[in-house]
């Protein structure tokens, strides 16, 4: 009985920002208090009156709108906080990536003035930091518009009732915000990397005097031509981060919609990876010079061996992922 109400405020306040969750929580702890009290008078509310009197506040969702101020906004209070914070992480790594990138493009080809260093790492900064701004304002206010949600207890123009009610969430299901940013991160400087500095991605030759030579793990014109199905692969799991986020807990439909973005996600990758003419054959003539694989063996027959378990490797961790995360979320039981 007490859980009952417990879920319908944790159903109204999770879709309220952090700052007035506490004191709305308490408010309609407290209506709901007076309310039962006015049904019942003295006598213990059975269960039958706690439905009638959340029944009767009707869908969280709508309580919450009207806590809410007017939606006249690009993003609203309830998506705010999240995406203030996931465009601080994503500007940050977005910094870090240019200047690592850079840095390294520099120590290998320094360029001709200090003139030059600095408008060419401000202009790259600048440019990737207004498209990431650019792409994760984008995103939610889609998000905004659309009204998309994992965390919906129903659909559109079904009736609500008690029954619709969320469960309570585990520790299980909940996704640490640690996870979710690494993850991020990760993607986030692979996009840098990808974009500003592949032909930095190989072996380095050194000696007392610095880095003399790099040698590239791809063939450059393919790998430009193959940029854009890179570029989608890894915005699938930048969004498959940001839902992570915004949610907070694995939920039955992030868990499918993960299992969806793994299955996208594998696909480019396969296609990508398999790509004819992708990898550079200095790269894998580099190690038979040196000595590292066997006398009379074929470098391009031992890459690929190496390429297929690569892909063994990935897609077995992709769906030990969807499974694990898909588990959590039934055994929870948080079905929407």
């Amino acid at each position: 009985m007490v859980e009952k109400v417990e879920r319908y405020i944790y159903a109204v306040t999770r879709k309220l920002p952090e700052k007035q969750r506490k004191d709305i929580e308490q408010e309609l702890r407290s209506s709901i208090e007076d309310m039962l009290t006015d049904r019942t008078g003295e006598e213990k509310p059975s269960v039958a009156d706690i439905e009638a009197v959340l029944n009767e506040l009707g869908d969280p969702s709508l309580l919450a709108d009207g806590y809410r101020m007017s939606k006249k906004y690009l993003i609203g209070p309830q998506n705010y906080d999240t995406y203030f914070f996931v465009l601080k992480i994503v500007i940050a790594a977005v910094v870090f990536g240019i200047t690592l990138a850079l840095t390294i493009g520099f120590i290998v080809e320094p360029p001709q003035s200090l003139g030059d260093l600095f408008g060419s790492y401000m202009g790259s900064t600048f440019g990737a930091v207004f498209q990431a701004f650019a792409w994760v304002t984008i995103i939610f206010a889609l998000i905004e518009r659309k009204e998309v949600s994992l965390d919906r207890e129903f659909v559109d123009g079904e009736k609500w009732s008690t029954d619709k009610l969320p469960a309570l969430p585990g520790k299980e299901s909940l996704i640490k915000p640690a996870e979710a940013i690494a993850g991020l991160l990760f993607a986030i400087l692979a996009v840098v990397l990808f974009n500003y500095a592949d032909h930095l991605i190989g072996i380095y030759i050194m000696n007392e005097e610095g880095i003399t030579r790099i040698t590239p793990l791809f063939n450059h014109v393919t790998f430009r031509s193959l940029l854009p199905i890179v570029n989608i692969m890894l915005a699938v799991g930048v969004f498959k981060e940001l839902l992570k986020l915004a949610v907070g807990r694995w939920t039955v439909g992030l868990a499918f919609a993960n299992l969806f973005f793994n299955a996208a996600s594998f696909g480019l990758f396969f296609f990508f990876i398999r790509s004819a003419g992708l990898w550079n054959e200095n790269f894998l003539a580099f190690w038979a010079e040196k000595g590292f694989l066997p006398v009379g063996s074929d470098p391009l027959i031992l890459w690929n061996q190496f390429i297929v378990g690569l892909i063994a490797v990935v897609a077995f961790a992709m769906l030990l992922d969807s499974l694990v995360n898909l588990v959590k979320a039934y055994k929870n039981r948080v079905y929407r």
